[in-house]
């Protein structure tokens, strides 16, 4: 059985961790807390913060 969270890292051959996602910066929520990576914005669905990501 897999761990949930392990879709949100990813491991290398060197052994080094990498985040796919980004951690929601609010106090509230703190370390762990990953944010959803939609389209045009991160949101949290925990403290409902929302990062617009700008167009290019």
């Amino acid at each position: 059985m897999k761990l949930a969270t392990l879709k949100y890292y990813k491991v290398d051959d060197n052994g080094k961790i990498t985040r796919l996602r980004k951690e929601c910066p609010n106090e509230v929520c703190g370390a762990g807390v990953m944010m959803a990576n939609h389209k045009d914005r991160y949101y949290c669905g925990r403290c409902h913060m929302t990062f617009s990501i700008a167009d290019k």
